[in-house]
């Protein structure tokens, strides 16, 4: 009977060390989304999706890859701009964020009123603040802790070609950047006692794709910018890259599996806002507060035609421009224009302000037509597509290295443009400011703002068709 009871007992200790052995695995849950643009109506949605994967995964993470503001004048116009959409952030219980170019839209002051409404912190590693505008403490990266993992998140932001994120130059005032590849060794070599490192970036689909190849340390890049709908898992080497389209139309949801403290399986779903059955009611309850601003309910017009498409409504906003200001063409650039459906019905001020939530000040200047091409080639570059143009139409080529030639110009008049002759155009301050082509006119002031003289244009235009309206084409 002994000898068994001593069996038995070696068996037992035998088992419990096989199973110390066994490798301890967990899983690490991270919702992302990105873009979200004010679009407050779908909040509701996705609280009660997020509280519905929090009862499942009580311990998940859940990050904004930036421009959380700027799309919707129900929060861009509140009495304290972006207010409305940070306090929806915090009730839905978003962990961490990193800046887009538009949360420098209402440049540094507003931002820092931002930072002290957020009850999360912002990361990003690649700006600094000047001291005198007492910018509230922005870390470049912050570490988490879950069920005995360290999470660590590098934030990074996007730069143009006149190295700034592409928002209106004159926002970045004390704020400072380099590019977000210059400084990730450092901060991935601070992090590497995490048993993760992810980069929350709103640098863009394709750049994230390069950083992830050039960056192999990194676990995953949870991005923004580009409005890229990732739908399927997306890896450059080791490097899982996601996004979620824009607007709060999706959230991504990411599992990583870890075995030994070490990441074993990445794996992520693109989860659907609208089809989610459900609403969070004490969200929709501050969406419906938010939305009983009747001002933004008036209408200024009627459309006949739907729209479809962004260069219809570009071309809407060069006409009111141009009309407004009697010049001989007006211009647009396409990023600009941050909508690309009207369906036919009236229009509302809250349609305007979300079509262009900017209001730039309207530059005129006088341009020789040779000037006009190099002004189109720039846009092209800059801004990732064709200017949209009142005034005239036009047809381009792209050759084999994506730039913009063969560039033929027919005035409104039927004649073509005159590369000699001088012509009197307008366009907003930010493409005066960001775009960079060969021209001798500095430009002036109008004193107007792009919104103001769309509403000065429908005022005279009760009813407006511009549903097959499209001036642009490529050969």
């Amino acid at each position: 009977m002994k000898k068994v009871s001593k069996l038995v007992l070696v068996v037992f200790v035998a088992m419990l060390f096989l199973s110390a052995c066994e490798p301890k695995e967990q899983k690490l849950y991270i919702v992302s989304t990105n873009d979200m643009h004010a679009n407050i109506d779908n909040f509701p949605k996705m609280a009660a999706l997020i509280d519905s994967l929090r009862s499942v995964h009580p311990d998940l993470l859940l990050f904004s890859a930036g421009d959380n503001r700027s799309g919707n004048p129900i929060n861009d116009r509140y009495t304290e701009p972006a207010k409305p959409m940070y306090e929806l952030m915090n009730a839905v219980g978003f962990d961490l964020s990193t800046f887009g170019n538009h949360e420098w839209d209402g440049g540094p002051i507003a931002l820092r009123n931002v930072l002290g409404w957020a009850k999360f912190p912002f990361v990003c590693a690649n700006v600094t603040f000047d001291d005198t505008l007492q910018m509230p403490n922005v870390k470049p990266y912050q570490i988490f802790e879950r069920n005995g993992l360290k999470i660590g998140v590098i934030g990074g932001i996007q730069l143009g070609e006149n190295g700034l994120p592409d928002f209106h130059p004159k926002n970045a005032d004390g704020s400072h950047f380099v590019p977000i590849t210059d400084v990730l060794p450092q901060y991935i070599d601070e992090l590497k006692d995490c048993n993760a490192v992810f980069l929350l970036s709103h640098c863009g689909f394709e750049e994230d794709m390069e950083t992830a190849a050039q960056f192999p340390q990194l676990d995953a890049i949870f991005g923004g910018h580009s409005h890229t709908r990732v739908a399927e898992k997306q890896m450059s080497g080791n490097v899982m890259v996601t996004q979620a389209e824009a607007k709060v139309k999706f959230v991504t949801l990411s599992t990583f599996t870890f075995s030994d403290g070490k990441i074993v399986d990445k794996d992520m779903q693109l989860l659907s806002i609208k089809e989610f059955p459900k609403r969070n009611a004490e969200v929709q309850a501050m969406v419906d507060k938010y939305n009983s601003n009747e001002f933004f309910r008036t209408v200024v017009t009627t459309n006949l035609t739907p729209i479809d498409n962004y260069e219809s409504l570009g071309c809407l906003m060069t006409d009111a421009i141009r009309y407004t200001t009697g010049s001989d063409m007006g211009f647009q650039n396409p990023g600009g224009v941050r909508f690309d459906t009207l369906s036919a019905r009236p229009v509302t001020l809250k349609d305007i302000f979300a079509l262009d939530p900017f209001d730039n000040e309207i530059i005129a200047f006088t341009l020789s037509g040779q000037e006009i091409i190099n002004l189109m080639k720039s846009c092209f570059i800059t801004d990732g597509g064709p200017i949209y143009c009142s005034g005239c139409s036009y047809s381009y080529k792209v050759d084999d290295e994506g730039q913009m030639n063969d560039i033929e110009v027919t005035l409104e008049d039927g004649k073509p443009l005159d590369l000699e002759a001088k012509y009197n155009i307008v366009m907003n301050s930010y493409m005066s400011s960001v775009f960079d082509y060969e021209h001798e006119d500095d430009g002036h002031t109008t004193f107007r703002s792009s919104n103001e003289l769309m509403l000065e244009y429908l005022a005279e235009h009760p009813e407006i068709d511009y549903g097959k309206t499209n001036r642009v084409k490529e050969k």
